[in-house]
């Protein structure tokens, strides 16, 4: 039989979460007179890596929406709430109007179609994608309407100018909205690299993960972002860069001191 030892490192595969902190402290520091300071230039060229994450915590992401409504920040908190639940990319996101979500008898429609901008642009065959407004997205516009004053319809929902003045009706720009989520970023501590794309790709990191990573919801996802093969959705909403690192640090063939894995026999038993 396999003797197993545990290693100082872990990983949580539930959820594809890593514990980041435990693989931080099996960091070695080299001794002193081992090795020297370079004496040539070491920099090499490597591509660039993505400019956002997915928010994974849920208790991040309840901290942003909470601090959003105690800032009395409801038009904010609305974006954010809609944005991680309808996975729009933020120039589709920001011409939604009221008028997408409810209809003209003032009731919440439980879908609507959209003709996304880069689908509108780059494919041949033009085909919708239908939004369902769930209850986190009809709490978060209520909550912005019962703090709002004089709201039409045909208003866009996340205007540019401040929520209790202005008369025209134009959306805000997206560099207001990465500056939006930076800002909360830091207020809340979170350790996301915040910009528009995470709130498309914490849609589909959650997507999957209440999924259980069903192979089924990767190729729909696949299929929604318009992407050419599965590996690339994965890669872009972060799953797969932390499963790799997860298999590097857990494999240790060949250490001198704490294996994973010793006195490993494989062998069959006999019949009775």
């Amino acid at each position: 039989m396999s003797k197993i030892i545990m290693v100082d490192f872990t990983s949580k595969r539930e959820g594809v979460v890593i514990n980041t902190a435990a693989v931080k402290q099996s960091r070695r520091v080299i001794r002193d007179g081992l090795i020297a300071p370079a004496v040539e230039d070491t920099s090499y060229q490597i591509a660039g890596e993505h400019t956002s994450d997915p928010i994974k915590s849920i208790d991040d992401i309840y901290s942003i929406s909470d601090w959003f409504i105690n800032q009395g920040r409801y038009r904010d908190n609305m974006l954010f709430i809609v944005g991680i639940n309808f996975g729009l990319r933020v120039s589709d996101l920001l011409t939604l109007r009221f008028s997408h979500l409810i209809d003209e008898q003032f009731r919440f429609k439980t879908t609507f179609p959209i003709l996304e901008k880069k689908t509108k642009n780059t494919r041949k065959v033009q085909k919708n994608r239908y939004i369902t407004i769930n209850d986190a997205v009809v709490d978060a516009v209520m909550l912005y309407l019962e703090n709002t004053k004089g709201v039409k319809l045909s208003d866009y929902m996340f205007r540019g100018e401040s929520n209790r003045c202005g008369s025209d009706n134009k959306p805000m720009h997206r560099n207001s909205v990465e500056r939006i989520l930076k800002e909360v970023g830091t207020a809340v501590g979170i350790e996301v690299h915040m910009a528009t794309h995470t709130l498309r790709k914490t849609f589909a990191y959650h997507q999957m993960l209440i999924s259980n990573n069903d192979p089924r919801k990767l190729l729909l996802l696949q299929k929604m972002f318009g992407h050419s093969t599965s590996a690339q959705t994965l890669d872009y909403i972060g799953i797969t860069g932390e499963e790799i690192e997860a298999a590097y640090m857990e494999l240790n063939l060949g250490a001198r001191r704490k294996p994973y894995l010793v006195d490993s026999t494989i062998g069959e038993t006999a019949a009775c």
